[in-house]
């Protein structure tokens, strides 16, 4: 059940959420035991009802787009260890002609362990063949994540999120230096 209190939301500006291309093994970090462990679980969307509720089972999330209702399914999986990369801007894309860009995008890359790959590939298939979003819960808090563009196979996704955002996050995955 997600709570309502603590959670944040990434901005609809992102389509979707996509994994980075496999790395040759000898560039890619060395995942280490995180400050805190995070789970990811498929999310369905729908449109709120006219009124603005959310449909049986559904539920709003708080700064969220209002006209979205959000729901968890499948079985959420949960990550001990990675390496985070630091919080940088990410290359947004281009505005039509004549429209202004949306806000800027910031994330980290997250490189799992390669044992960690096939239940990152199970719970992103998940929510592809839904498709739907991830939640990434951490300490108590929801971050919803745009739509799965495909299932993950490799070791290493990116997490966009506005730059407060990313930056609380990834305080609660890496342990104090």
């Amino acid at each position: 059940m997600l709570a309502a209190a603590g959670i944040a939301l990434a901005v609809t500006s992102c389509s979707d959420v996509t994994p980075l291309g496999p790395d040759p093994a000898a560039t890619m970090p060395q995942p280490h035991h995180l400050r805190s462990p995070f789970a990811l679980e498929p999310l369905r969307a729908r449109a709120a009802t006219p009124a603005g509720g959310c449909p049986a089972g559904y539920l709003k999330l708080p700064g969220d787009n209002v006209s979205q209702c959000y729901r968890k399914f499948g079985t959420p999986v949960t990550f001990t260890s990675a390496a985070v990369s630091p919080v940088s801007r990410l290359p947004g894309p281009t505005p039509p002609p004549g429209q202004q860009a949306g806000p800027a995008q910031y994330g980290f890359t997250i490189t799992l362990p390669a044992g960690a790959v096939p239940a990152l590939t199970a719970v992103t298939t998940t929510a592809y063949q839904a498709r739907g979003s991830l939640a990434i819960s951490v300490a108590g808090q929801t971050w919803v994540l745009p739509m799965v563009a495909g299932p993950f196979a490799g070791q290493q996704f990116q997490i966009p999120l506005p730059r407060s955002q990313a930056l609380q996050l990834h305080r609660l995955l890496v342990p104090a230096a």
